[in-house]
């Protein structure tokens, strides 16, 4: 049996066996949560739910505030939040409070148009100060899991009002594509009110601009919206009048309520489950995730991963071609080339794509010092996607004598162990000379990221030298140099010139093995119209019809 077959047909045998639902890289660690995953119920919902639209979402670990979300809260705060501007499915952004924006001094200035007579959920005015006040509480807030997306960036004396409708920020560094950063991407940046606590007490009113209000809210369990009577947007007329998120930690949990109707719509699931729906009862969708989902690190600073021959020749032990299409079933992702740049239309087609090459491998190993390789321990969190990867890197780096033990975080919603905050952050010229089996302090391990429209913040939170979500921990002025190049790129033209850059040294350290890369799969019951989910898992239930 090969590799792929072994993967396919099991899942790593270490950990928790039970199904976890996908949940989005930074769902934990890096900052964005991605949805859940499961399988839709057949039949229309039952009439109890008639003007309802109930929808599973993975565990919350964190509190779903603003200042500390970092897991499934993300899934609360994109309903009752609002932002600047919103990342639509297809990774491009829409205008939200903000109409309209321009760059000027080589894209180190930025200047927003503010939407008039937006209000926050309770009917008063959402005003520039309040915006000001969002943005310069990421540098003060504790915790603040978004500041390192403005890290190097922007200070809080760089946001300046002009007048009652415009904003300008003023950067420490050109930033071609810098409306990202403001948008619905910082998940945890939604508009709150000047002087509110955007942490733990925001729960208890969820003051913001979105479309939707809670009504209730139970913590790790459920949550109850019902329409803002003042959102901005006279175009949202949604087909239903509450929404519920309802929390599992396990697709197999959910599945009698999603088989019975009790529950409408799944924001994301696995290739093989969504295949192994009835069409005829369900809608299956995806959406390009960018780079998001599953990133796997080998440590540059400490342990067996130091030399970038080791870390070369593992990741040449790897069937990608063969994995995407026996695992991820062609419809889960596509092959990937060891880089965030590659999905992205900014990326340079003719840098070559990685292959598995185990001789090559071998070659490396010797010319490193270990020809016979030696024992190493992987974590990660417990999930089916990610299990099965594991595996494959096990399986993997077995061809060329690397010993891999898993040590798999089966906690619910994978915070206890893996997605620690101890140590937290990494830090250019930091080592964490230990193995916790963390996301910042694990040899190898396996890093959930959300989808993002541009690959920005992978490259300054990941992959720079200064990114306090570096799993990795590379410490490299070449590839920090390339990054920079690309940030400050003001055009397509400069951006795929510095991208070329960027991944042609990913290829040369390989701090990062991206053996795929995903697409975001979700579905519907027939008769559910209208819904989407972004790359972010943010779902989309504005124009949402239930029939």
């Amino acid at each position: 049996m090969t590799i792929i077959d072994e993967t396919t047909n099991g899942v790593a045998k270490t950990g928790v066996s039970r199904r976890h639902f996908i949940q989005g890289a930074a769902a934990t660690a890096a900052g964005a949560a991605l949805p859940v995953a499961g399988i839709v119920g057949s039949g229309a919902a039952s009439a109890a739910a008639g003007t309802t639209f109930r929808v599973a979402t993975g565990k919350q670990v964190h509190p779903a505030a603003p200042w500390e979300t970092s897991d499934g809260s993300l899934f609360i705060i994109s309903q009752v939040g609002e932002w600047l501007c919103f990342q639509k499915a297809d990774g491009s952004l829409e205008p939200r409070i903000a109409t309209s924006w321009k760059s000027s001094n080589g894209a180190k200035t930025w200047t927003f148009k503010i939407r008039k007579g937006v209000k926050f959920n309770d009917g008063t005015p959402v005003t520039v100060e309040d915006i000001i006040y969002t943005y310069q509480s990421v540098f003060t807030a504790n915790p603040s899991r978004s500041k390192g997306n403005f890290t190097g960036l922007l200070d809080a004396n760089g946001i300046v009002k002009v007048d009652n409708e415009t904003i300008v920020f003023n950067l420490l560094t050109a930033s071609g594509n810098f409306p990202y950063t403001v948008s619905s991407v910082s998940y945890g940046m939604c508009i709150i009110k000047k002087g509110a606590d955007g942490g733990a007490a925001w729960t208890k009113t969820m003051l913001s601009a979105g479309p939707w209000k809670m009504e209730s809210y139970t913590e790790f369990e459920k949550t109850v919206l019902v329409k803002n009577p003042y959102y901005w947007d006279t175009n949202f007329k949604p087909g239903f009048d509450k929404m519920e998120l309802i929390q599992y930690t396990s697709a197999a949990t959910a599945l009698p309520a999603l088989k019975t109707g009790k529950l409408d719509a799944v924001a994301a699931l696995e290739a093989a489950d969504a295949l192994s729906l009835d069409k005829s009862k369900f809608n299956i969708l995806t959406t390009k995730a960018g780079a998001g989902f599953a990133h796997v690190h080998l440590r540059c600073n400490f342990g067996p991963f130091m030399d970038k021959r080791v870390r070369q020749a593992a990741a040449l032990t790897i069937d990608r071609v063969g994995y995407v299409k026996g695992v991820m079933k062609g419809i889960g992702g596509v092959v990937g080339n060891d880089s965030v740049m590659d999905p992205y239309a900014s990326a340079d087609k003719s840098v070559p794509q990685r292959k598995m090459d185990v001789n090559k491998a071998k070659e490396l190993m010797k010319e490193a010092g270990v020809p016979k390789g030696f024992t190493v321990d992987l974590s990660t969190w417990a999930r089916d996607d990610i299990n099965k990867y594991a595996k494959l890197i096990k399986t993997s780096f077995a061809k060329i004598g690397i010993k891999v033990n898993l040590f798999i975080d089966g906690s619910d919603g994978g915070g206890a162990v893996y997605y620690t905050y101890n140590p937290y952050p990494s830090a250019k010229g930091k080592v964490f000379a230990y193995d916790n089996h963390s996301w910042l302090a694990s040899n190898i391990g396996i890093t959930d990221w959300a989808g993002r429209g541009v690959p920005d913040q992978y490259l300054q939170r990941e992959w720079k030298s200064t990114a306090d979500w570096s799993g990795a921990q590379l410490n490299d002025d070449v590839m920090d140099a390339a990054i920079d190049e690309y940030i400050a790129a003001p055009n397509p033209a400069k951006q795929k010139a510095a991208s070329k850059k960027v991944q042609e040294r990913a290829l040369e350290m390989t701090p990062y093995i991206l053996a795929y890369t995903s697409n975001l799969i979700y579905c519907a019951r027939k008769g559910v119209t209208g819904f989407e989910v972004n790359s972010m898992g943010q779902i989309i239930a504005n124009n949402v019809k239930l029939a």
